[in-house]
């Protein structure tokens, strides 16, 4: 027989049970997709820290190519010598 009266109470308890496990689920896939294993790697953050690096590694190659130009009006042969 179904009793009205447990409904009341299992109401309750299956929206707390739902609520956990749905907190659960989004850490589990928040930490394997900060872990690497979530989607492809230029996508989410990946594709926003691989920009940062590329912008970065541009800015250093900008700053060699000067380094460079600076040693060469200054000490003329200073590739051969290394």
């Amino acid at each position: 027989m179904f009793r009205p009266e447990i409904l009341v109470f299992m109401i309750p308890i299956v929206a707390i049970f739902m609520g956990v496990a749905s907190k659960m689920l989004k850490t589990h896939y928040d930490h394997k997709e900060r872990m690497g294993g979530g989607g492809t790697p230029e996508s989410g953050t990946h594709r926003v820290e691989l920009e940062q690096m590329s912008r970065i590694a541009d800015i250093l190659d900008q700053r060699v190519k000067v380094l460079e130009r600076i040693l060469d009006d200054e000490i003329p042969n200073w590739r051969d010598k290394a």
